[in-house]
Order: structure tokens, then C-alpha cells, then sequence
């Protein structure tokens, strides 16, 4: 066989080698000095006009080697002498890490500064001694808000230091107060009702409208919304029993306003009927309407996020519309009245164009059934071709369905067929995420973190993950992460279908 000559204008493909750093024989006798603690000669080296610095390229330096020794006197001798505020700097943040007081002490009295280490990790340290030492030099307690991020991280430590820093910074109460008001809204959205009594104890306000713990870092998007108070987000609950701790007044809170958020998305009868048991009208409106069962209507297709992730064109099935069923029912058996416009009737229209044809007429027959509207208004939500079409092909099943005689368990039969919707919905959901990546991410960092990797909410992440039969980490494994508790094994990922 013939080799092929090589042109002389083309270079051979080397593989390119980075330099070995040279060695420096004054660094390397430098560091084995101070593995070896010699303070004496290392004292004697500096009055001989040497350096205690090492080269960029040693990944060790004097001051992280004397912390791994903890030999106190050696790490004071080393802090009098550096003039790198960052190596200062640095001490006390593996001294903080380590949860080492004296040595933290003396980075500070040397020059380190307070704020190099967040609050937020101080807190993590469930060390109310060292936290003690931070408040008193002056920390920021308000930057990035530590509390209220530590509260959703469910630190129960957080609770006696957030005590200490009312106390000894009373100056900063109303910042506090905002971070603590923040992770009780966190709590109400979590359903964590455990949460939310500890915050209502520690002095939380339910009436306080602004954003949620995890919206926090996204603040700008919200500038135009209207914010919402943990009243407000309990009253959407799906745990009755936390608007119930939250205690809402009637000669303090607006009740249209709270029933308005019970009927926003997951209508739950049991918050609209306490809120009726304290005196709210179901039907507030200056018309006689109510404003809870025109919300209910127009949010009545989007009760399932998680069906946003294909086209449009997905329909909700019966089977999935159970508990807004059951709330549209309720709100009509205790008389609630729909006076809408014809923005509302216009938004109601596109809701029931989300929901399959059988669910749609159900709808529409509950709202005939229990008179809750003029018979004009009813006429205007199904005046358009498409609803009609809706309206007559199930008239059409049913007609036929009477005409042969088919009994009603096959008619039940037919309807739970709408659930192969949800197979559609896998296979969109499958082309979106990678179930081993999705898999990975949602093992690696908080569901908060990856929802917004996606442009979407922590809830869509959840739903998606049920979908896919993708295993979450336990309530509370985050907590016992920052914290550096065992953790419980991660289960493997089962096959797809399982």
C-alpha cells in the first residue's frame, strides 16, 4: 500500500499541550511550613523579607492550609500579615462553613468582611451562636431575602433566629416583617398547612398583599399584577383548614374579594361555604350576580394546566373535570346567579371550547337546570357555529343512543374513552421534556429552579412529572440537603407506562 505524501504547507494535528506550570521551590517550602504548624520559622521567614504569598497556579495557600489545622495562632499570624482582602475574605467563609467560631472571630477582627458570607447560608448553619455573631457586626438581613427563602427551604431553625433578629435589630422590622409576610403566602400556596401555623405564630399577616417566596427572584414580571394576600391564596386552597387558620374577619376583610379567589382556579366548595357560614353573599354583584360563579365559568377550561403543553387543541375530559364540576354544582345549588357581559360570555365561550363536547353540554345543562341565568344570556353563550355544532352532535349521540337502546353503562363506557386524551397528552408532554434529563434535574435542585429552566410553573413541573411516571423528591428533601442530613435513596426511573 502507498502512502500519500503529506503537503509541506499542512500542518501535522497535533494534540495541543498545556505547559506544565513551573515549580517554585520557595511556595512549596512556604506550605509544607504551615502543614507542619512551625509558627516560629514561618515567623522567621517573614523577618527574613520573604513572601508569604504563593504563585496564581497553587491550588493551597498559607491560610486554607492553617484552617485545615485549626491552629489558632498560626491562622492570627497569617490574617495580621495578608493584605488580599478576598484571602480574608475567603477564611471566613470556610470558617462559617465549618461552623468554626474562633476562627470566624478572628477573620472578622482582621478585616474580613460581614457581608462575604450571605445571610442565607449563616441561617443554614442551625447555629444560633454563630448567627448571634452576625447580627451584632452588623449583616444584612435584608438583601435576597435569607428568611424567606429559608422558610420555604421548611428550616425550622429559622424560626428561633428570625425571634433573635426582631429583637436585636429592631430597625429592620418592617423589611422582616415583608419576608415573613412573603413565606406565609409561600405556605398558603404549598397547602402546607404545618407552615402556616408556625408563620401566623411567629407573627405573619394574612392581609398583606405582595408576592410568594418563589417569585421573588422574577419580581419585575409582576410589576402590573395584582398582588394577592395569603387570604386570597388560602381561599383557592385545596386544604380548607388553612383559611380557617388565617381567620378571616367580616368587619375587616372584603369578602367579595375572597370569594372571588375561592372560584379563581381550583374552586374548593368547602372555603365558599365557610366563607357563606360568615356572612359572604354569594351573589355581591349590584345586578344580583356572582362574581365567584362568572370566575368559576370563564376559568373553567384552564383548571388543568397541564393540559397547556400541546396545541390547543386538546380537549379536557370528563373524567378530569370532577372537582370543577362538583364546585360549578355547588355554587348553583345555593342560588348563585350569572349576570356576565358579553366580554364574560365571550370568555366562558373560549373555556367551554377547551373542554371535550360531553363536558361542554354538561356545563350548559347544569346552568339551564338551576336557572342561573336569563335565557337571553344563554342564548348568546351558544349563538356562535361552533357551539352549535358542539351542541348538535351530542344531541345527536343521545338521540341515537335512545333510538337503539343503549343502556347507560355503555354510555359510561364511551365516556371514560375521553381518557385516551391523556395518552395524547404523554406523548406531547414526552416530545417536550426528556424524561432521564427531566429525571436528573428534578434530583439535582429544587422543582422551583428547573420550572423556571422551562418557562414554566413548579405545579406544571409536578403534573408533568406524574404524567411520565417520573419519581419526586420527598416533602422536605431539600431542607434536609441544605441542612447536610442523610437523604433517603433515589428510587430508580421506572420504565415508561409502569
Amino acid at each position: 500500500m502507498t502512502e500519500l505524501p503529506i503537503p509541506i504547507d499542512q500542518p501535522l494535528m497535533t494534540r495541543s499541550v498545556r505547559p506544565k506550570p513551573p515549580r517554585d521551590e520557595d511556595a512549596e517550602h512556604l506550605l509544607r511550613l504551615c502543614r507542619e504548624g512551625r509558627l516560629f520559622a514561618l515567623q522567621d521567614w517573614l523577618a527574613a523579607g520573604r513572601s508569604l504569598s504563593v504563585p496564581a497556579h497553587y491550588r493551597q495557600t498559607p491560610l486554607r492550609i492553617a484552617i485545615n489545622t485549626e491552629f489558632h495562632s498560626l491562622i492570627e499570624f497569617l490574617l495580621r500579615n495578608e493584605n488580599d482582602q478576598s484571602a480574608k475574605d475567603d477564611v471566613l467563609k470556610h470558617a462559617c462553613w465549618r461552623r468554626q467560631l474562633p476562627i470566624m472571630q478572628l477573620a472578622l477582627e482582621y478585616g474580613a468582611s460581614i457581608n462575604a458570607v450571605s445571610f442565607q447560608d449563616v441561617i443554614e448553619t442551625w447555629d444560633r451562636g454563630l448567627v448571634q455573631v452576625f447580627v451584632e457586626r452588623g449583616a444584612d438581613l435584608v438583601t435576597n431575602s435569607p428568611f424567606a427563602r429559608a422558610f420555604k427551604s421548611r428550616i425550622k431553625a429559622a424560626l428561633g433566629i428570625f425571634l433573635d433578629c426582631k429583637r436585636a435589630r429592631p430597625d429592620l422590622f418592617d423589611e422582616l416583617q415583608q419576608q415573613l409576610d412573603a413565606a406565609l403566602r409561600q405556605a398558603c400556596q404549598d397547602s402546607d398547612l404545618k407552615w402556616v401555623s408556625l408563620l401566623m405564630w411567629l407573627g405573619a399577616n394574612p392581609r398583606s398583599k405582595g408576592l410568594a417566596t418563589e417569585d421573588l427572584d422574577s419580581a419585575s414580571d409582576f410589576e402590573d399584577a395584582d398582588l394577592q394576600s395569603a387570604l386570597q391564596i388560602a381561599c383557592g386552597s385545596r386544604v380548607p383548614e388553612i383559611l380557617k387558620r388565617l381567620k378571616p374577619d367580616p368587619a375587616v376583610d372584603d369578602f367579595r374579594e375572597l370569594m372571588t379567589a375561592a372560584a379563581s382556579w381550583h374552586t374548593t366548595p368547602e372555603c365558599v361555604a365557610y366563607l357563606m357560614r360568615l356572612g359572604a353573599d354569594i351573589n355581591d354583584k349590584v345586578d344580583g350576580g356572582s362574581t365567584a360563579l362568572g370566575r368559576c365559568l370563564s376559568n373553567f377550561g384552564w383548571t388543568e394546566a397541564v393540559w397547556e403543553y400541546g396545541s390547543r387543541s386538546v380537549a379536557i375530559p370528563v373524567a378530569r373535570l370532577r372537582e370543577p364540576l362538583e364546585a360549578l354544582r355547588f355554587l348553583l345549588e345555593n342560588g348563585a346567579r350569572w349576570t356576565p357581559d358579553e366580554r364574560l360570555i365571550a370568555d366562558t365561550r373560549r373555556s367551554l371550547y377547551r373542554l371535550d363536547h360531553e363536558a361542554t353540554v354538561i356545563v350548559l345543562d347544569l346552568l339551564r337546570k338551576y336557572r342561573a341565568c336569563d335565557d337571553k344570556v344563554l342564548d348568546a353563550l351558544i349563538s356562535t357555529p361552533k357551539m352549535r355544532s358542539i351542541l348538535k352532535a351530542v344531541v345527536g349521540w343521545q338521540a341515537e343512543d335512545k333510538r337503539r337502546g343503549v343502556s347507560k353503562s355503555v354510555v359510561s363506557k364511551r365516556r371514560t374513552c375521553h381518557s385516551k386524551t391523556g395518552a395524547r397528552v404523554r406523548n406531547v408532554l414526552s416530545s417536550r421534556y426528556d424524561r432521564e434529563r427531566l429525571y436528573e434535574e428534578v434530583w439535582t435542585e429544587p422543582t422551583q429552579k428547573v420550572a423556571k429552566r422551562y418557562g414554566v410553573s413548579d405545579v406544571a413541573i409536578a403534573k408533568a412529572c406524574a404524567l411520565l411516571n417520573i419519581p419526586k423528591p420527598p416533602r422536605g428533601y431539600w431542607a434536609r440537603h441544605a441542612a447536610g442530613r442523610k437523604l433517603p435513596k433515589r428510587p430508580p426511573l421506572p420504565k415508561y407506562g409502569v
